[in-house]
Formats: C-alpha cells, sequence, structure tokens
C-alpha cells in the first residue's frame, strides 16, 4: 500500500533523513511522539477494561487492536496529504519509529564514572536490578542493547521497506503493546497474550535477519545463535554474547556461556550496536531498490 504512495527516490529520502534526524536528535518531546501515544492508549485501556481473568483474552485482543486502528490512521495522512506535506510527515513518523541514538545514551548512562548504576539499568530492562551482582547488571544492559537493535532499528526499518510508513508504524504499535502488557503474570497473562503472540509474529523474520547481520561482523555470532535457539527465543541476544564473546544471563531464565563481562563489554556492545545499525540501513535501502 504505503510502498506505491512515493517514488523510490522519495523513499530513499524518507530513510536517511529519519535515520539523521534520529541520529542527531534521538527522542523527540514526548507530547508528540507517537510510541508515547500508543503507550499511554494501552495504558488507559490496561486500567479500564483489564479484569486478571479469561475475559482478559477478548479485551486484550480488543485493546491491542485499538492501538493498531490508532497507528493506521495517524499514518493516513502519508497518503492524503499533498506533497512535500505527506513526505515530511512520513519522515517524521518513521524517525519515530525507530530508537538508534536513545538507546546509546541510555546504555552509556549505566556506568557513568566507571561504574555501574543499577538505577540507570532499572531505566531500560524491566527485570529487578536491586537483586542482581555487577555481572548481571552488565550482561541486562549488553542484552537490552542487542534487544533493541531488532525491536528499534532493524524490525521497523524491516516493515518500512515493505510496506512503507504504515509497516513502520504498525509495528511499532504492536511492539509498544507487548512492552507495556505482554507478561507471562498473573496480571497480564490473558490481558496481554494476544499483544505478545502477535509482537512474537512480527518479530520472526527480523529476529532471524538479525543474526545474519551479527554474523557479517562475527560468524561466531551465528553459532551462538544456533547453539542457544532452544534455550532462549532471542536470537539477537545470543548472537550479541557470540560477537563479545561474553557470559549472558538472567537469573532463572537462561545463562549463555562466555567470559565474564565487564563494562568495556558494554562499551563494545554500543560499538558494534552502530555497526549493525549501519547494515540495517543498508539491508532496508537493498529492499527498496528491488521493489522500485
Amino acid at each position: 500500500m504505503q510502498i506505491n504512495a512515493f517514488t523510490c527516490e522519495n523513499l530513499i529520502l524518507i530513510l536517511i533523513s529519519a535515520i539523521l534526524l534520529d541520529i542527531l536528535f534521538a527522542e523527540p518531546p514526548e507530547i508528540v511522539h507517537p510510541v508515547v501515544w500508543f503507550g499511554n492508549i494501552i495504558k488507559f485501556l490496561n486500567l479500564k477494561l483489564r479484569h486478571e481473568n479469561k475475559l482478559d483474552l477478548i479485551t486484550g485482543f480488543i485493546s491491542t487492536i485499538v492501538v493498531i486502528l490508532f497507528a493506521i490512521t495517524i499514518a493516513l495522512p502519508t497518503t492524503l496529504l499533498i506533497y512535500p506535506l505527506n513526505l515530511l510527515w512520513a519522515i517524521y513518523l518513521l524517525y519515530t519509529s525507530i530508537s538508534i541514538k536513545s538507546m546509546v545514551l541510555h546504555a552509556k548512562k549505566t556506568f557513568q564514572y566507571g561504574k555501574i548504576d543499577a538505577s540507570n539499568v532499572q531505566m531500560i530492562v524491566s527485570r529487578d536490578t536491586k537483586s542482581l551482582n555487577e555481572e548481571q547488571l552488565i550482561s541486562a544492559v549488553i542484552e537490552s542493547v542487542a534487544e533493541n537493535f531488532v525491536d528499534g532499528v532493524l524490525a521497523p526499518l524491516f516493515y518500512f521497506s515493505i510496506f512503507g510508513i504504515l509497516g513502520a508504524v504498525v509495528y511499532k504499535a504492536i511492539n509498544v503493546c507487548d512492552a507495556m502488557i505482554g507478561y507471562k503474570n498473573t496480571k497480564y497473562f490473558y490481558f496481554g497474550k494476544f499483544a505478545a503472540r502477535l509482537d512474537d509474529l512480527m518479530n520472526f523474520i527480523p529476529s532471524r535477519l538479525s543474526v545474519l547481520l551479527f554474523s557479517i561482523l562475527s560468524f561466531r555470532a551465528f553459532r551462538y545463535a544456533l547453539k542457544y535457539k532452544t534455550k532462549l527465543n532471542g536470537h539477537a541476544i545470543s548472537a550479541m554474547a557470540g560477537l563479545l564473546n561474553v557470559k549472558l544471563e538472567k537469573p532463572g531464565k537462561y545463562k549463555i556461556d562466555g567470559k565474564i563481562p565487564t563494562i568495556k563489554d558494554i562499551e563494545r556492545s554500543i560499538k558494534y550496536y552502530w555497526m549493525l545499525c549501519f547494515l540495517s540501513t543498508i539491508l532496508s535501502l537493498l529492499i527498496i531498490l528491488s521493489k522500485c
């Protein structure tokens, strides 16, 4: 649909402009950030519709669909507005659908003054950091960098290159729903099930594509992804462990063997993150060019 609304040159311009905006300014203010809008909607519906019983299978489905429909609505102006207003809106939507520089800034903030800071780590992970030791905190940061590469960069760029702005924005809406309600606990087991399953489906191809990009940097990343594919549903995490040759662990969930990670390994993961973002951009460009 959207891929035909712009010329090949415009699609490339949208892609490059969005990435440059992200690198220069990171995230826009929350009040004008579509991802924040998605989060506010699902938060409101969570408070109003969640019952913590099987009825939540229906209310959770409805809530996720509402957010997706809102995402489609805000993408419509890219086909309804006149040129170049539709182009500018498309650039802005893709810019807010990716998250490159903000991840780097958050990751760097976790090890200020040469020491890992549990409170800052808590800002980027869902697990309780109070019970984690230094090694596990460092692991959590590296895992977050790896996961964000898929959720915040590769996947939205992949869906943009296939379906245009609509693909990127809808993907981001689903990803936000999963991040907020896709938990396997009593509170969200039923309410977040549809969002979690839909997010898994949307990430099926991007997560596996990520292994290909990791493997360009080191074949060991591919070997780790293959070795640990049955132990955790996180191809990028195991690939990052292989790339860095470090031990990554989520207590009670999984453990990837390797040397004990240090703050230097967080810095290395950020360096590789930039490289992977560049490779994702090239991949997106190639897909767009193949369709033009």
